[in-house]
């Protein structure tokens, strides 16, 4: 039986960000925009553990490729980034300091589009690790990328169906609709957000066995 009192601060957890988006609608685009940082602050921040830092930017990997602009990256603490000077809180990562990029649209119907072509600018970097251990898959060079939607498609057939037109993206993410789907998990309800969730522990908890060379970079 499903962990009842995980049920309930899920619940809660959506509900406020369900108020969040309300609040923002027929706002400015600046003001959209803050739906990015409210997905950080009063969801990724409070759940995922503290060794993990959040923000947004580019990335780059040792062979010079780079992605363009990505609304979140989950940074793996144990490799360094780099600030861009005079833009605020954007940064420049090593394709080996991103664990996971995330995606956050106000309606992810509509900005599917911006989603897929995002995922495909990502995909040809990759992530170079040294020595590593093996934890499932073990660390993967290609970063994963999820697509979440404060509103978007209601149902779990039409997420499956666009989820499956675009390898290059791992999981969907509908806030209001409470639904998520995967390469590899469905989740309705407020355990949607858990689905996204165990996805990202997934994919962040392989990379604490393998080891980074920045110093490629240089050479």
């Amino acid at each position: 039986m499903p962990n009842q009192h995980v049920f309930q601060r899920l619940s809660g957890l959506q509900t406020i960000l369900n108020g969040i988006h309300q609040s923002s609608v027929g706002l400015s685009s600046a003001t959209i925009g803050g739906e990015r940082a409210a997905f950080i602050d009063q969801f990724l921040s409070k759940v995922l553990p503290p060794i993990y830092r959040f923000g947004t930017g580019d990335v780059t990997d040792s062979s010079g490729a780079k992605s363009g602009q990505l609304d979140v990256v989950v940074e793996y603490p144990f490799a360094p980034s780099l600030p861009t000077v005079g833009s605020g809180q954007s940064r420049l990562y090593l394709a080996e300091s991103a664990a996971a990029v995330i995606e956050v649209k106000s309606n992810i119907a509509n900005q599917w589009n911006d989603a897929v072509k995002t995922a495909q600018a990502l995909a040809p970097l990759k992530r170079a690790f040294g020595a590593s251990m093996s934890f499932g898959l073990g660390p993967q060079a290609q970063i994963p990328l999820f697509a979440v939607g404060y509103t978007g498609w209601k149902t779990v057939q039409t997420l499956q169906s666009n989820l499956n037109s675009c390898p290059e993206i791992m999981g969907v993410l509908v806030i209001d609709a409470g639904i998520y789907v995967s390469k590899s998990a469905t989740a309705t309800g407020p355990w949607a957000l858990w689905g996204l969730i165990a996805d990202l522990h997934f994919v962040t908890n392989s990379l604490q066995s393998a080891s980074t060379d920045p110093g490629a970079y240089a050479r």
